[in-house]
């Protein structure tokens, strides 16, 4: 593969993986333009890093949720997010260069919040780069093409799930395993990672719908349901600890 860098001489490789997100310019290069890939899940998404005081336990997370609106305090061993997720009442053409967009737009879906809500969004007004982008997921068809692989959020992201470093890596530890085991067969070894991957991939993709209503919910009675379907969860979970703690 010949390869041309924007800052670089260039260079010749023997494989070109894409690993480079969501918006992949090597999956534009290779395999065509975004919007053949990405579907909308109707969401914002944006987080704004925070200073570490602005938690108090840095073990725990806490959630807000009014209809249509999410606001997570995110606990790190360095720095915390507040996390926004969100139906915008009017979604404007999306512009990724446009910070002062974004700022307003957040601005706009929290006006009505309380709890932290003004303070957290001012901190996301006073940051110079918050994050910001419409949450969507990506499905290629096929994740090689000749000389060319992608990889985690390139080849099959799952806004929402919060696990993209995760499958990131994963796939990583896979497409080096199958190219191990394929020595000079890439076109094996690429269909072996795909093949691995797409089972932990497929199930995610398929569910993110039902969980991006679950997760925001529109309306107060739906709100309510999530509520009940968590402590399920959690009721669940506690009861087949003890159970595990018992044997």
């Amino acid at each position: 593969m010949d390869v041309t860098f924007r800052r670089s001489a260039p260079r010749r490789f023997d494989l070109v993986v894409g690993a480079d997100g969501m918006h992949s310019t090597v999956r534009r290069l290779v395999f065509g333009p975004e919007r053949q890939f990405a579907s909308d899940l109707g969401l914002y998404g944006a987080t704004v890093p925070l200073e570490p005081d602005a938690i108090e336990d840095p073990t725990e997370m806490t959630m807000l949720t009014v209809p249509n609106r999410m606001l997570v305090l995110h606990p790190s061993r360095t720095t915390p997010l507040a996390i926004f997720t969100f139906r915008a009442a009017q979604p404007a053409p999306h512009d990724r260069k446009n910070i002062a967009l974004h700022k307003q737009t957040v601005a706009d879906a929290y006006a009505d919040v309380r709890w932290r809500a003004p303070e957290l969004v001012a901190a996301f007004l006073d940051h110079p780069a918050p994050f910001f982008d419409p949450l969507t997921t990506v499905r290629v068809p096929s994740w090689s093409r000749g000389r060319v692989a992608l990889l985690g959020d390139a080849a099959a992201a799952t806004a929402l799930l919060g696990d993209g470093s995760s499958m990131a890596m994963a796939g990583a530890y896979a497409l080096a395993d199958e190219l191990a085991a394929h020595p000079g067969d890439h076109a094996r070894a690429f269909a072996a990672y795909e093949s691995r991957l797409r089972r932990e991939v497929g199930p995610r993709q398929r569910r993110v719908g039902l969980l991006s209503r679950l997760m925001v919910p529109r309306t107060r009675p739906g709100l309510a349901v999530r509520n009940a379907v968590g402590r399920a969860v959690v009721r669940t979970n506690r009861i087949a600890s003890r159970e595990a703690a018992n044997r």
